[in-house]
C-alpha cells in the first residue's frame, strides 16, 4: 500500500510539474504576442507622425494648347499710302487655315505709335463694314477699352484663341486681357479673315493663298 501512495504521489507530483510547464509555456507565449503587438502599434504610430518622402501625386490641371507649337500660316503688311502700320501673322495648328478651327493665334506687331482709341475707333470701322449690329459692336467696344493699351512702334498684340470661348490678349508675350465674350474671337478675326474683310488681298496672305 505504501508503495502504492509512493507512485500515486510520484504521479501526482509528475501531473502537477507538466501543468505548471504547459502553463508556463502558454504564459511565455501570450507574453510575446503581447510584446510583438505593442512593438507593431509603437512603430506604426512613429511611421504616421514622419512626413513621407515619396513624392505626392498632383492633380494636371489641364493647359492651353502652347502657342510655340503653332506654325505659321502667313504674313502681311498694313500700309496706308507710304506709311507702315503694322506687319500681321496668323499660325494655326497644322500651318493651314481652316474657318473656326482651334487653336489660332494671329499676331500684330506695330510700326507706328498709335493710341488705344485710335486703334478702337478703327476696329469699329471694321465691324461696321462687316454689318454687325450696333449693340454688338457696343460690347465689343466696353471690351477693347479695358483690353487695348497704347502702342509704340515695335509693340506687339497677339490675340490668342484656344477654342470659341477661351482667348486672350497678349502685349508683347505676356498675358494682358483675358476675352470674356464667347462670340468676340470669331468677330475679331472676322477683321482680316472673313471674305468680306475690307482687306482682301492682306486676307490672301495671311490664310497663304498668296
Amino acid at each position: 500500500m505504501k508503495t502504492l501512495n509512493l507512485t500515486v504521489n510520484a504521479g501526482g507530483n509528475a501531473y502537477q510539474w507538466l501543468v505548471e510547464v504547459l502553463f508556463g509555456v502558454v504564459g511565455a507565449v501570450v507574453v510575446m504576442l503581447m510584446l510583438m503587438l505593442s512593438m507593431s502599434n509603437a512603430m506604426a504610430n512613429q511611421s504616421s507622425t514622419i512626413p513621407s518622402t515619396d513624392p505626392q501625386p498632383v492633380l494636371a490641371m489641364p493647359q492651353p494648347s502652347s502657342s510655340s507649337s503653332l506654325i505659321q500660316v502667313g504674313s502681311a503688311n498694313m500700309s496706308m499710302m507710304w506709311f507702315d502700320i503694322y506687319s500681321a501673322t496668323l499660325y494655326s495648328i497644322d500651318g493651314k487655315y481652316q474657318a473656326e478651327q482651334w487653336p489660332l493665334k494671329l499676331e500684330i506687331e506695330y510700326h507706328r505709335d498709335i493710341d488705344a482709341e485710335d486703334l478702337i475707333d478703327a476696329t469699329v470701322d471694321q465691324w461696321m463694314h462687316l454689318g454687325l449690329s450696333e449693340q454688338q459692336i457696343e460690347q465689343y467696344r466696353e471690351q477693347l477699352l479695358r483690353a487695348w493699351p497704347d502702342v509704340k512702334d515695335g509693340d506687339r498684340l497677339t490675340f490668342m484663341v484656344n477654342n470659341r470661348d477661351q482667348a486672350e490678349f497678349l502685349f508683347n508675350d505676356k498675358p494682358y486681357f483675358q476675352v470674356s465674350h464667347a462670340q468676340f474671337a470669331v468677330d475679331f478675326l472676322a477683321i482680316w479673315l472673313s471674305e468680306h474683310t475690307s482687306r482682301p488681298k492682306l486676307r490672301q496672305q495671311l490664310i497663304g493663298m498668296n
